[in-house]
């Protein structure tokens, strides 16, 4: 009975030797990485887009009005001017970003799945026909969780940067909207009076 306890021990001790120390962060990493590719997938690009599009078309409604001499605007209005410039800088690369997120998220998927799979076959040789070494799965599995983690970063940032548009233009639009149309009908008084 001893030999059989002192077996099943050593098969448990060997067992845990064997397992490479970077197969459970990889897996965490990958586990992220999907998490940050779910979460991109469900952003509104639509929706962003569509904002973004309209607070850029009301910046140019800005900039043709002011180089206009018969539209004045006035100090009271640079708030509202400086709503829209906020709203449309957090926007302004959200189709970049959006790309990005998606093109990385993949990437590292990709190739933290192609480590792993290195590791539980045991490989010796990768596709370039360089020598697998326990130095070159160090290296290689500290570069994607590193990955991961810039990754992770990215997107927060860009979560951060999408929100914060969309919600400075939902409280700061009827503002806007309404100077523009203002200025615009000044514009256009001054036309007809021509």
């Amino acid at each position: 009975m001893r030999f059989i306890t002192y077996s099943i021990v050593l098969f448990f001790l060997v067992g845990c030797v064997d397992e490479n120390p970077n197969k459970q962060l990889l897996q965490a990493a990958l586990s992220n990485a999907k998490d940050v590719q779910k979460s991109v997938e469900a952003f509104d690009m639509d929706s962003i887009i569509s904002v973004r599009e309209r607070l850029n078309a009301a910046k140019e409604d800005v900039r043709w009005l002011g180089v206009e001499a018969s539209v004045e605007f006035v100090r009271s209005d640079a708030p509202i001017i400086g709503k829209l410039s906020e709203a449309s800088r957090y926007l302004k690369d959200a189709p970049q970003r959006f790309n990005s997120l998606t093109k990385e998220s993949s990437r590292c998927i990709s190739q933290i799945e192609g480590l792993l799979n290195v590791i539980e076959s045991g490989a010796t040789i990768d596709a370039k026909g360089d020598t697998i070494t326990q130095e070159y799965i160090n290296e290689n599995a500290s570069r994607e969780i590193k990955a991961v983690e810039n990754l992770q970063e990215v997107y927060d940032l860009s979560k951060h940067y999408f929100s914060f548009g969309l919600e400075t233009d939902v409280k700061n639009w009827p503002l806007i909207d309404s100077l523009i149309t203002s200025k615009k009908g000044v514009w256009a008084r001054s036309i007809a009076e021509k």
